[in-house]
């Protein structure tokens, strides 16, 4: 087991509204001043709009930078800065997913370190941010990317003329509080609801077995795990839908919780230059991917172990139906969700995907993920992984 320390969220708001405890944390911290991050989808929500305008009426000073991408770039911390224009907030409350999220990680350490460099970020550095203003708040919205209680981020890098992701992370970036609001995973379109939960578990099943995975780790991802198999099926349901999605949005928190402090490996290795290259949402590059890593990684002793402990608890103490493997279940969940494990289902065209298997391999070897994988993966490992998902 690996020497590291443990990130955690100092606060987690489960179930409150997160006009109510944003309050309350602004009479904690004597914080009047908020900036709030988002995208131009959560901007024109009722449940963003009633936020602000519930804060606005107690008297907080509210400026909303709403200019974040699908799909951001480590410059977005850059304009967040130019937009503050030196006026430093007392909290920065991040509502959206993990774009959102990651996004006002960086913004917050440009705001208080300009001097430090976005590449220069590891877990081994310190940044000497814990304590100081803007604390960073995040309300995820939703239920998967976990980046609500990691430390992690992912942002777009130019490397070679080319856009690649970059992930990294600092212990001192975990945000101080995540609140769960379920009034905004209520309007997520069905298939985003689909793809970041299945993100959740993807986090959940590399962080049981990755090489730095530990009895405090283990614990939470089996749980976040066994929740999300459970409640994702009900949450595309009219029957139970508000307490399911209330136990998807805390899965993700757990699983958030338990990757940090364990790493993920192949399968975000490989989505990250996957869905770089083909613009694919990160949720869904995830889902497709990582049946087949559960595949590969069977092969290592210790993760098949691991696999096979969460197959039991499922089956045993959950009552699913016994499986040959933990991939059968993955498939269980995919096809009653209708999550489909192939780039041709979404509308990939076969060369220009095999243009481009090359690039996507050489990327993965790089990725700074792979060293968690349980099993060592050559070259040719990935390749045939990547053949399988056409």
């Amino acid at each position: 087991m690996a020497d590291m320390p443990y990130a955690f969220p100092r606060r987690i708001s489960y179930n409150e509204g997160a006009v109510d405890e944003l309050l309350n944390l602004s009479e904690m911290h004597d914080a009047k001043n908020f900036l709030i991050l988002t995208d131009e989808v959560i901007k024109g929500t009722q449940a963003f709009i009633k936020l602000v305008n519930e804060l606005e009426k107690k008297g907080i000073r509210v400026r909303v930078f709403f200019n974040i991408p699908k799909e951001p770039s480590i410059e977005i911390a850059d304009e967040i800065v130019k937009f503050i224009n030196n006026d430093i907030p007392d909290l920065i409350v991040a509502v959206g997913g993990g774009s959102v999220i990651d996004a006002s990680k960086l913004a917050r350490v440009k705001i208080l370190r300009p001097d430090v460099k976005s590449e220069d970020i590891s877990p081994f550095v310190s940044l000497h941010l814990e304590n100081k203003k803007p604390l960073l708040v995040a309300v995820p919205t939703t239920p998967g990317t976990g980046s609500d209680a990691s430390f992690a981020f992912v942002l777009k890098i130019k490397e070679d003329n080319k856009e690649v992701k970059y992930a990294t992370g600092n212990y001192e970036l975990v945000p101080y509080e995540s609140i769960l609001d379920i009034e905004f995973l209520k309007t997520l379109p069905t298939k985003q609801l689909i793809i970041t939960a299945i993100d959740g578990l993807a986090n959940d099943i590399e962080g049981l077995v990755a090489v730095n995975s530990n009895p405090l780790s283990d614990g939470l991802a089996i749980q976040s795990a066994r929740m999300f198999f459970k409640h994702l099926p009900k949450a595309l349901s009219d029957k139970d839908r508000d307490e399911a999605l209330s136990n998807l949005h805390l899965a993700s928190t757990i699983s958030g919780i338990a990757f940090s402090n364990s790493g993920v490996g192949l399968t975000h290795a490989i989505a990250h230059p996957l869905g770089s290259i083909f613009n694919i949402p990160h949720g869904l590059a995830v889902a497709i991917v990582m049946p087949y890593v559960v595949e590969f990684n069977y092969e290592d002793k210790a993760a098949k172990e691991k696999y096979d402990m969460l197959k039991d608890i499922l089956e045993k103490v959950d009552k699913f139906e016994e499986r040959r493997d933990l991939k059968e279940h993955l498939l269980d969940l995919y096809s009653k969700v209708g999550q489909t494990t192939h780039l041709r289902d979404i509308g990939i065209s076969e060369e220009a995907y095999r243009s481009r298997i090359d690039d996507i391999v050489e990327l993965a070897l790089k990725d700074a993920d792979l060293p968690f994988n349980p099993r060592p993966a050559s070259y040719e490992d990935i390749k045939n992984i990547l053949n399988k998902i056409y």
